[in-house]
């Protein structure tokens, strides 16, 4: 896979919430998404008697994480939220490319997203 074949598939992927996401709005524009986790195979007893496992895995989300998260509605693709955003704060394609795909990027590996990859036609 090429670089430019990379992007052009990265763009039109299709971000959408983890289905057993639970979404909290709270004052100021944040937003909290708790997600549930599974407990690892290595939490047994004695082990788990002393290290504590938390069951919930909580992200809470600043007014512009909250925007991005509010455009990840499984119908738009990557390209489109970059667009959007884009016109939004009046930035180029390019520096809205790189704020708007970091996030997604930490959402996905807190566990919160989740990304859909279009059918390969080729």
């Amino acid at each position: 896979m090429t670089t430019s074949s990379g992007w052009r598939q990265m763009l039109t992927a299709v971000p959408t919430p983890n289905v057993s996401a639970h979404i909290t709005h709270g004052l100021s524009g944040q937003v909290t998404v708790t997600v549930k986790k599974t407990r690892p195979g290595f939490m047994v007893p004695p082990l788990s008697w002393i290290v504590p496992f938390n069951a919930e895995r909580c992200v809470t989300l600043d007014a512009l994480g909250a925007e991005v998260w509010g455009r990840c509605d499984g119908k738009r693709s990557v390209e489109a939220i970059v667009d959007d955003f884009a016109a939004a704060h009046r930035l180029t394609f390019h520096e809205s490319r790189v704020a708007v795909t970091g996030y997604l990027k930490k959402l996905i590996e807190r566990g919160v997203l989740a990304i859909l990859l279009p059918e390969n036609d080729e």
